[in-house]
């Protein structure tokens, strides 16, 4: 979701958003099946601009998801407190929700569509007549092999044999979920209120202090959020399950395959995953604790291990012959995900204010969200993101295991471990 600020051209964005869309195709396609196997079809048919009212409450409306056999994989809404279809000219904070199937585009494509959708608009208003490298569609058939030759494969093979051993400690390490209760649904429908996503706004001054507590302690943004996520999941557990010391939390992490032969990727999902596992009595606010993760994600970034997890899969693949198995298994493979987006639309060549980027002379945006999907038994999906020097924190949870109360209470724990000085001035050690 982006958030813009001023006057607001309905028309001119549904040009803007036409125009984009020409050139990310995934994001007009829908799935087919021939002989059990899966392949994309392209509609080219641009999703209907649904107008809702603005509602600062609860800023993601309800939503059913997409179902890929139906319909393509983009929704489009508009929210403002203006909600009359025959009025274009909108004025105040309008919220624009891209809602994208991630089988079609991972956050970081979605960015750079939404960035097209941005400089059209200014080039139409004749704002900004700016120009930027353009997208070419045709480098989607190379997104399997993610961008590498065969030779640079062959050369990390060797590599890869950590990887085996993390895909055999991802089959048979038993992860516990947050909260032993069992979402109550049937076909994997989503509940009524999905998506369930909170939001913490970061100012400018906790996020230097999120930034000066990871360098500290001597590892990343993305480690500190990480190691504060496992905080918060084992302060929950211990206040509302019985049984906290058995089995291990696990993250998923997101990791970008994309190398510099995709910068011209349309909007696609390059992306795989690797998975941390911590016995809950191992989670402590301790210096060795931050610096495992710290080394554990080196050692994932310098091996390429984001690679294990699509070989694993392929190789599942050709035993079982799909993953329905795996899916339909009633077992929690990861308590949460978390993902860092650093930070957004900063490349954008349009003019800015306070760090905002103008659109128009009376539009701005001032904000942008963006959420994980989570699946059943995972109940947290905690994405991270940055624009105009503050950082953005979403929670998105799942509203049949968890109540708002219990995921505001996750968030706070979140919020309150990254952005203290002084490692909440010594507290006693989480045990």
């Amino acid at each position: 979701m982006v958030k813009l600020q001023g006057g607001f051209n309905v028309s001119v964005f549904e040009s803007a958003l036409e125009n984009a869309l020409k050139n990310h195709p995934l994001l007009t396609s829908s799935v087919g099946e021939i002989n059990s196997q899966f392949h994309w079809q392209n509609t080219g048919t641009m999703p209907n601009v649904i107008r809702l009212p603005l509602d600062k409450e609860r800023q993601f409306p309800a939503s059913k998801g997409i179902n890929l056999l139906c319909e393509s994989s983009l929704k489009v809404m508009v929210c403002n407190e203006n909600t009359d279809p025959k009025e274009t000219e909108l004025d105040g904070q309008t919220n624009i929700i891209f809602e994208v199937h991630h089988s079609a585009s991972d956050a970081a494509g979605i960015a750079r569509f939404i960035e097209d959708i941005l400089c059209d608009y200014a080039r139409q208003t004749g704002f900004a007549d700016v120009q930027r490298e353009s997208v070419d569609p045709a480098l989607l058939v190379r997104r399997s092999i993610f961008g590498q030759k065969w030779s640079e494969i062959v050369r990390a093979l060797p590599k890869q044999i950590w990887g085996l051993l993390r895909a055999w400690t991802f089959l048979m390490n038993r992860v516990v979920p947050l909260t032993p209760t069992k979402p109550d649904r049937t076909a994997l429908a989503p509940v009524a209120d999905y998506p369930a996503i909170l939001c913490r706004n970061l100012t400018a001054t906790e996020t230097q202090n999120v930034q000066q507590k990871a360098k500290r302690i001597g590892i990343s943004i993305n480690d500190l959020f990480l190691c504060s996520a496992f905080f918060a999941m084992k302060r929950w557990r211990e206040q509302h399950v019985t049984d906290t010391k058995r089995g291990n939390l696990r993250i998923a992490v997101p990791t970008n395959l994309r190398t510099s032969a995709d910068e011209r990727m349309p909007a696609a999902n390059i992306v795989s995953m690797v998975f941390l596992d911590r016995k809950p009595m191992h989670i402590t606010d301790t210096p060795s604790f931050y610096r495992g993760v710290c080394r554990e994600m080196r050692h994932i970034k310098r091996c390429n291990l984001g690679w294990a997890f699509i070989h694993g899969l392929t190789v599942y693949k050709r035993i079982f012959g799909s993953f329905r198995k795996m899916i339909q298994q009633d077992r929690c493979w990861t308590t949460a995900t978390v993902t860092n987006l650093g930070r957004l639309f900063g490349d954008v060549p349009l003019p800015r204010r306070d760090g905002c980027i103008r659109i128009d002379e009376s539009l701005k945006l001032i904000g942008a969200e963006t959420s994980p999907p989570v699946r059943p038994r995972t109940a947290l999906g905690i994405s991270v993101l940055t624009y105009a020097d503050c950082m953005t924190v979403n929670l998105h949870y799942d509203s049949g295991v968890l109540t708002r109360s219990d995921a505001q209470s996750i968030l706070d724990e979140i919020g309150l471990s990254v952005c203290e000085r002084d490692q909440r001035n010594k507290r006693q050690q989480i045990s």
